[in-house]
C-alpha cells in the first residue's frame, strides 16, 4: 500500500511533468506564462548548444486586448544584460502564433511559438533566458525567466 506521504510527493511533482519546465516571474512582475514547453529540457537549467536551435511554446490567456505583439529575448547574466536581439522577423509575435490570432481579444487563449538560433559569444556559463511578450503599448502581457547553461558547439 502507497503512504500518504509519497502520494503527496508524487503529487508535488506531477505538474511539472505535464506542464513542462518552471519558470520565475520577470523583475517587472509581469503574468507568466500558464505553461513554458522547450524541446529537449525536462527542467532547468536547459542546455542550449551555441549553433543549436532553441525550440519552445507557451501558453497563456490574454488579460488584454491588442491589435499586436512584440517578442523580446533577453540573457541576463546576474543583473547585467548581455546584448542579444531577436532577428526582426521573430520580434513580431503575431506571426508564430499556433492557437489564437492577432489582433488578440481578452481573454483569448494563446499559444505562441519560438524557434530561434542560439548564438552567443561564451560558452560553459548558466545565465537566464527572459522572453516577453508585449502589447501594442509596449506594455507585458507576459514574461518569464528561466536558467540555461550555454555549452560550445
Amino acid at each position: 500500500m502507497i503512504g500518504v506521504s509519497k502520494v503527496l510527493f508524487i503529487a508535488a511533482y506531477l505538474p511539472a511533468l505535464i506542464y513542462g519546465i518552471a519558470v520565475r516571474p520577470c523583475p517587472n512582475n509581469a503574468p507568466i506564462p500558464q505553461d513554458v514547453r522547450v524541446v529537449g529540457c525536462a527542467a532547468e537549467p536547459c542546455i542550449v548548444q551555441i549553433g543549436g536551435v532553441v525550440d519552445m511554446d507557451l501558453d497563456f490567456v490574454a488579460a488584454r486586448a491588442t491589435n499586436g505583439m512584440r517578442a523580446t529575448l533577453d540573457i541576463f547574466l546576474g543583473d547585467f544584460r548581455v546584448p542579444y536581439d531577436l532577428p526582426v522577423a521573430q520580434q513580431n509575435a503575431c506571426n508564430f502564433l499556433e492557437a489564437g490570432s492577432c489582433p488578440v481579444t481578452q481573454g483569448e487563449f494563446i499559444n505562441y511559438h519560438l524557434s530561434t538560433p542560439a548564438a552567443a559569444p561564451f560558452a560553459g556559463i548558466t545565465v537566464d533566458l527572459q522572453l516577453q511578450l508585449s502589447d501594442d503599448n509596449g506594455q507585458p502581457l507576459i514574461c518569464y525567466r528561466s536558467a540555461a547553461t550555454i555549452v560550445a558547439a
